[in-house]
This record gives structure tokens, C-alpha cells and sequence, in this order.
């Protein structure tokens, strides 16, 4: 059977969580009519590149426990997804259900998974990265394409230590799977199943994936992008685009402090302090990086489960700020928003600049993808504003 070029396989790593529930029924309002809001390549602006058509976009994932159903149903009832899209897209959610491949979960959760995902936890590292390159390879052959992304979209993960040896960029990560820690980095094992496969990989998660130098350099080698990480939709984001505001006026900024309250899944996964710790550090690593010329700000960053929220994160922020004469200033703002909502069409973006970005034969690390991140991969730069234009000379390059 011959593949259908303008079919691309959408593959979710925790397919079955809010923001891959909100993925799955924003492709189908799309379809139905629905505008493309918060979709970056859907503007004005770069509407008349060849992207991939979003409309032809399906859905397969992995996941270690839970229901589409049941998902939609709660994100409905939250607000968040339109109840008459839930209920039109009953038949969807079922086609998704049966196609669905057990995760590969980390080890301190083999009691709360599937049995399914729980058996993976028998197999090494290599066999685990096996598996999902077998996962990925029925739903290419199913879905008739030779185009597919993996977006990783699981829980926060427990922080690792991995060995000296994936520090090399020169470095073979299959072979080094052979000694790997059973406890391994799960984003690791699905960013290598995917370069392997040489479908480009999207990390929207704080997990290392391929900031791990001997995972990059692999991507690179065997020209497959990889776009990550930690996505940046909410309070990160205000500060990205704010703090040069600071910086370019010349306002020398005290203190900046920020309190996170979060209510779904991903929030309840952050009070465990080893999963918190990286969330913390790509938060609070930002604002130095923007403000160098407020050498000894204060910058506080704190996350909260509150469970009543359920997606609605909210962030409140105050800035302390000094002026002209010494005059001592202040900002404060709150952001409230649905986690999901504002994740959901990035996904989107990514899979089509990941797409957009092998058509061109390009592999490794996509600098130009920056602005959707907040440890973006290999770039330093933090501000918003300049991120965006380095996204812009990459899909209009210099002629």
C-alpha cells in the first residue's frame, strides 16, 4: 500500500494527559472550523509557508495508566475543552484508546501504571528503547506515512545522575544503553527510539532528552532534529518578554519574586522535590540571564499544588525596581491560564517547525525553536523578543 504523503503521524509520549487530551480535540476543532489561536505558524506572519497541514495530523501515543474518556470529561467539566467537542469526539477517543502503547513509566512507579507499562520495567534499557522503535513503527505502517514526530508530554521526571560517558558528543548512546542505569531518564530512551527511527524529537518537558550532550550529538550525526526543552506558556513566559523591558530602559531590578499555583497532574508530580528540582532551576535561570546588569537581584521562584485549580495555573509575581536618583519602584502582576490550552497549539508549532526543519535536512539541535522553551537547546539567548527573531531569520532565511 502505497504511504500518503500529506498524512503525519502526531506520536505522544503521555497521549492520554490533559495537554495530549486538549492536542487530540484541538486538531479535530480545527477540522471543524475552529481558529487556530495561540498557533505561532498559523499568524499572518507565516501563514504562507509550506507547513504541514495540521487537519491531517493523527494521534498515537504511549501512556502508563488512565483513559481518554475519562481525560476529556474532566477538562470539559474544568472548562476547558468545549462540551460539544468532547461529546462529537466520542469515536476519536476510541480509535485512540485501541491504538495506544503501554509507556515506559520510572521504576519507583511500577505500582501505580498498567500492567502493561509495568512489564516494560522487566526489560534493559536497550529492549525498552527497542520497544518503543517497534511502538513507532506499527503506527507508521498503520497510518500509511513516512512523517512523524514524537512529542514527549509526560509527568515531570525524578531528578538522575547519569554517568560521565554521556557527556561526549562523540559518543554512541545505543552502546552506552548496554551499561546504562536501569533507572535511566525515560525522555532519553524515547528521544534515541525516535532519532533512530529518524523521526525528529520534541521534548516539552523539564527531562534532559537531548540536552544530553551524547543524545544531541547523535541527532546530529544521524540528521534527525531535536527541538526542547521545557515549554515555555505561562509565567516564564511574561518574564521573558518583560525583563527586557527592565533591561533595555535601564532599570535596575532588586528582586523578583514569583509564586506558581498549579492543580493538575503535573502539578501534584511537583511536590515531590526530586521531580520539582529541574522545574525550579529552568524557572529560575531565565532572569540572570536577561537582567546581567542586575548583578545581585534577588530571584525567588516557588511552585504549589493546589488542587482546586485542577488546569487553571496561576502565577503572581512582584518586581522590586530601582529608578533614576535611587527611587525605589514596584510591578506586580498576575497571570492565570489553562495549562493545557496555552500548551496544546505549541505542540502544534513544533511538530510542524520539526517537520519543516528535516525537509530542509537539517538534524540536531534547532536553535530556531528557542522561543517555545525555557532551557532552550544550545542558545543562551532568554529573551523572548530576540528568540522570535531568530525563529524568523530561520523560516525566511537571507537570500
Amino acid at each position: 500500500m502505497n504511504p500518503d504523503p500529506n498524512q503525519t503521524g502526531l506520536f505522544l509520549v503521555g497521549v492520554r494527559g490533559a495537554i495530549g487530551t486538549t492536542v487530540l480535540h484541538g486538531i479535530e476543532g480545527l477540522r471543524s472550523g475552529m481558529p487556530p489561536l495561540g498557533m505561532v505558524t498559523a499568524g499572518p506572519e507565516f501563514a504562507d509557508l509550506d507547513w504541514a497541514d495540521v487537519e491531517r495530523f493523527s494521534v498515537r501515543g504511549w501512556d502508563v495508566a488512565g483513559d481518554a474518556h475519562r481525560s476529556a470529561d474532566d477538562l470539559a467539566r474544568t472548562g476547558v475543552l468545549p462540551p460539544d467537542l468532547v461529546e462529537l469526539s466520542g469515536g476519536l477517543r476510541d480509535r485512540l484508546e485501541m491504538s495506544i502503547a503501554p509507556g515506559v513509566p520510572e521504576p519507583e512507579d511500577r505500582k501505580l501504571v498498567d500492567r502493561r507499562s509495568a512489564d516494560r520495567l522487566d526489560l534493559s534499557p536497550l529492549e525498552m528503547v527497542e520497544a518503543l522503535r517497534e511502538d513507532i513503527r506499527e503506527w507508521m505502517n498503520e497510518l500509511r506515512t513516512r512523517k512523524a514526530v514524537v512529542v514527549y508530554l509526560a509527568s515531570a521526571e525524578r531528578s538522575r545522575e547519569l554517568p560521565e560517558s554521556w557527556m561526549d558528543p562523540e559518543a554512541d548512546p545505543m552502546k552506552l544503553l548496554m551499561t546504562a542505569p536501569m533507572d535511566i531518564s525515560r525522555s532519553i530512551l524515547y528521544a534515541l527510539a525516535a532519532i533512530e527511527e529518524d523521526v525528529p524529537f520534541v521534548n516539552f518537558t523539564p527531562a534532559p532528552g537531548a540536552t544530553v550532550p551524547a543524545v544531541a550529538g547523535f541527532a546530529r550525526r544521524k540528521n534527525v532534529p531535536v527541538l526542547g526543552n521545557d515549554g515555555k506558556t505561562g509565567e516564564t513566559l511574561v518574564k521573558t518578554a518583560l525583563a527586557p523591558m527592565f533591561r533595555d530602559r535601564r532599570l535596575h531590578v532588586m528582586s523578583w519574586e514569583g509564586f506558581n499555583m498549579l492543580g493538575n497532574k503535573d502539578g501534584a508530580a511537583l511536590e515531590d522535590p526530586d521531580r520539582k528540582r529541574s522545574k525550579l532551576a529552568n524557572k529560575d535561570a531565565v532572569l540572570p540571564a536577561i537582567l546581567k546588569e542586575s548583578p545581585n537581584m534577588h530571584v525567588g521562584v516557588r511552585i504549589d499544588f493546589v488542587p482546586s485549580l485542577h488546569d487553571w495555573k496561576t502565577a503572581m509575581d512582584y518586581i522590586h525596581f530601582q529608578g533614576f536618583l535611587g527611587a525605589k519602584m514596584s510591578l506586580q502582576f498576575t497571570w492565570q491560564g489553562s495549562d493545557s490550552v496555552l500548551a496544546a497549539p505549541l505542540i502544534l508549532d513544533l511538530t510542524r517547525l520539526a517537520l519543516m526543519a528535516q525537509s530542509r535536512g537539517e538534524g540536531g539541535p534547532l536553535h530556531a525553536a528557542a522561543a517555545f522553551f525555557k532551557q532552550p537547546l544550545e542558545v543562551e539567548e532568554h529573551d523572548f523578543h530576540r528568540q522570535m527573531d531568530l525563529l524568523r531569520k530561520w523560516l525566511r532565511p537571507a537570500t
